[in-house]
């Protein structure tokens, strides 16, 4: 007659180890990620709303324009005045022609100061210039 072991049936825990390796360094990256976004939000500005299209993303290789209500330049926290910023993007064409530039103006702001920055991207000989936005809900027209 055999004899049975009872310890020796029983499953072994499963080895957490590996799985928890992952979760910090997904960790990690999310908190690098948003740390890294939060540069470009601290300049306090509105941005416009549309009902429809798709949200754009900011990758590492744009460089990002804000332009507050009274139409100070800001880039990564310094603000510019147009000839600087003009220098600035001439050197970074020059450097890197496939570069993009992403323009947020505040929606109060008048758009002279759009135009400034705009007419001062193609001046600087930037390929391709974005503009921020914030996707809203479309509105329910009501007809009485």
């Amino acid at each position: 007659m055999r004899i049975r072991d009872i310890e020796g049936e029983m499953e072994e825990a499963p080895n957490l180890t590996s799985f928890i390796d992952v979760m910090m360094v997904l960790l990690i990256f999310l908190m690098a990620v948003t740390t890294f976004r939060q540069v470009e939000r601290e300049v306090e500005i509105q941005l416009p709303g549309l009902s429809s299209s798709q949200p754009l993303s900011g990758p590492s290789q744009q460089v990002i324009i804000n332009i507050a209500e009274d139409g100070r330049m800001v880039v990564s926290g310094q603000e510019y005045a147009a000839s600087a910023l003009e220098e600035l993007l001439t050197q970074m064409a020059t450097r890197d022609p496939s570069r993009e530039v992403l323009i947020r103006a505040d929606e109060r702001s008048i758009h002279k100061y759009f135009a400034t920055v705009a007419g001062i991207c193609r001046r600087a000989g930037v390929n391709e210039v974005k503009i921020g936005y914030v996707l809203q809900e479309p509105t329910p027209v009501t007809i009485q």
